[in-house]
C-alpha cells in the first residue's frame, strides 16, 4: 500500500471488491458452462439438431422484426396524416390572427398615434410661437 492511501479499507470499499469478485466468478462459470455445453453436443453429435433450431428461430424473428416494422411504418403515416389534418387549420388560424392584429395595428395609427402625433406638434408649435412672441415682456 502507498503512504498516501490507508492500510485498511473501508467498509463500502470491501464490499465493493467482494461484489466485483462475485461478478468476476459468476461470468467465468458461464464461460465454462457454455464451452461444456457446446463441447458435449459436439461429442453426442447433436450440433446439426440444434443448428436447424436455431435456423428456425432466426426465421421466426425475421418475421417478428418485419411485421412490427410494417406496423410502425403503419403508425408512421398515420401520425403524419394527423398532424397534417390537425397543423394546417392551426396554421391558417394563426395566418388569420397575425393579419387581424396588423389591421388593428394600422387602424390604431391612423385613426389614434397620427391625430395625437399633430396635436401634439402643433401645441409645441403654439408653446414655441408664444416664447418667441413673448420673449421680451
Amino acid at each position: 500500500m502507498n503512504e498516501e492511501q490507508p492500510a485498511t479499507l473501508t467498509k463500502t470499499e470491501s464490499q465493493m471488491r467482494r461484489r466485483m469478485t462475485l461478478i468476476g466468478v459468476g461470468i467465468a462459470v458461464i464461460v465454462i458452462l457454455i464451452i461444456a455445453g457446446f463441447i458435449a453436443m459436439i461429442a453426442g453429435g447433436i450440433i446439426d439438431e440444434v443448428r436447424d433450431i436455431v435456423i428456425v428461430l432466426l426465421a421466426v424473428e425475421s418475421l417478428l422484426i418485419g411485421g412490427a416494422t410494417l406496423f410502425l411504418l403503419y403508425q408512421l403515416i398515420k401520425l403524419i396524416t394527423l398532424l397534417r389534418n390537425e397543423l394546417i387549420p392551426l396554421i391558417r388560424s394563426a395566418q388569420e390572427t397575425v393579419n387581424s392584429a396588423r389591421g388593428t395595428t394600422t387602424y390604431v395609427g391612423r385613426k389614434i398615434v397620427e391625430p395625437t402625433a399633430k396635436a401634439a406638434a402643433t401645441a409645441v408649435r403654439l408653446q414655441t410661437m408664444v416664447r418667441v412672441l413673448f420673449k421680451g415682456k
